[in-house]
């Protein structure tokens, strides 16, 4: 498991292996740049469990659910 900050943004990735953390780095800043149109917050943290199918299985922490669907579609782009 990995932690590291990206801004304001805690992320956690549980890989041993360290690929999906390279794999994601891009994606990640995204979404550490995003900010709640409604309440100017950005995200706080993400846990990310693994990769299956193509899909990151992760878990968002936001001030609303709107902002978590903007982070979650940038993670969910296929890869």
């Amino acid at each position: 498991m990995v932690e590291e900050p990206a801004g304001t943004m805690s992320i956690t990735i549980k890989d041993p292996s360290q690929t999906l953390r390279v794999r994601l780095r891009e994606r990640l800043e995204r979404t550490a740049e995003l900010r709640c149109a409604t309440h100017g917050r950005a995200v706080i943290a993400v846990r990310i469990h693994g990769f299956d199918n193509g899909w990151f299985d992760s878990m968002w922490t936001t001030c609303c659910p709107a902002l978590e669907r903007q982070a979650s579609s940038i993670l969910k782009t296929r890869c």
